[in-house]
């Protein structure tokens, strides 16, 4: 499988390529897009401001707009790369000065998944990995007439979640959660956290994983996932009903990409201590995976948001020892 292939040869046929941004998000799409399976030539990362800025991104000269007049064409594909709240504004910008072949590439957007997914699947070929994807693994699988085995797949939400424009009817097979809801009164789930066994006043350091500890303690279904209200996973009832009857046993994401590598960025954008104590925490609670810790820590690839699809005995494991951590 080769994702956004339709993109990919957009880009391939432009005459220019450039990218607009000089951030993280830029970063990442720039040091992607000259890795194989692309190779693209990107001639400039354009900016406002240079005084903000540094002067080049992976290898390539950042310029602004007084210098993009003689150095960018009009008719130039510009990878507008960055977080979902300034891509409006960043169109805008590249509008008023005469750059109208303008594609958003987002943090968590569908677009850039998909062109991490054939970076990615590079990165396997070179490491000697297999790269299996969910869809081809489905594809022989012949659709049962009855249910066999049951999966639950959990959105969580939250009280102070934005409000979505996107329509989300496609993923009504998702049960929702709130999080933290032993943090308010205020209710917009039928299913909350803080029921039964549960660590839901944890929810302002835990996030995400408050949830899952209910779902643990709570749902005996044969698969269970856990995504968000605002990333799902791209599912059919069709395709979880043979994932149901299959041989499968985790569903993952497209993984995250990062430069250099996951511990330096998590340092750079986070309480760096922080990931001290976690790696103490496994090197008294579960030796035998600080090796396998050091190896996440040099990768420029990781799983992010906590989202999966899990047979429910690895479910088990997995929070078994993920919680005490």
């Amino acid at each position: 499988m080769y994702y956004a292939k339709d993109m990919v040869e957009k880009l391939r046929q432009s005459g220019q390529l450039v990218i607009f941004g000089a951030g993280v998000t830029a970063l990442g799409v720039a040091i992607s897009l000259q890795e194989k399976p692309y190779e693209f030539h990107i001639e400039y990362c354009l900016v406002s401001d240079l005084t903000a800025n540094p002067v080049s991104v992976a290898g390539i000269p950042v310029i602004d707009f007084s210098m993009a007049g003689h150095l960018i064409r009009k008719d130039a594909a510009i990878l507008v790369a960055a977080v979902e709240k300034n891509i409006k504004s960043m169109q805008e910008s590249l509008k008023e000065n005469g750059y109208l072949q303008t594609i958003p590439i987002t943090y968590d957007g569908d677009l850039w998944s998909l062109l991490r997914g054939n970076l990615y699947k590079e990165y396997c070929r070179s490491q000697g990995k297999q790269y299996l994807a969910l869809e081809e693994e489905l594809q022989n699988i012949r659709e049962p007439k009855k249910r066999s085995k049951t999966v639950s797949v959990y959105t969580v939400k939250c009280h102070v979640d934005k409000v979505l424009k996107e329509d989300i009817t496609r993923f009504s097979w998702e049960k929702e959660i709130q999080a933290g809801a032993a943090l308010t009164d205020a209710r917009v789930c039928n299913i909350c956290d803080n029921r039964g066994e549960n660590i839901s006043n944890k929810n302002r350091q835990y996030c995400e994983l408050t949830a899952l500890y209910w779902i643990w303690k709570h749902d005996e279904s044969d698969y269970i996932g856990l995504g968000h209200y605002r990333r799902h996973f791209e599912l059919t009832e069709d395709q979880l009903a043979k994932l149901a009857v299959s041989d499968l046993d985790v569903v993952l994401t497209i993984p995250m990409f990062v430069s250099p590598n996951v511990v330096e960025v998590y340092r750079r954008d986070h309480a760096g201590e922080d990931w001290d104590v976690m790696r103490k925490a496994v090197s008294v609670l579960c030796p035998q995976y600080l090796p396998v810790l050091k190896t996440i820590e040099n990768s420029p690839f990781y799983y992010a948001y906590n989202m999966f699809i899990m047979r429910r005995e690895i479910l088990d494991d997995y929070c078994s020892w993920l919680f005490p951590i």
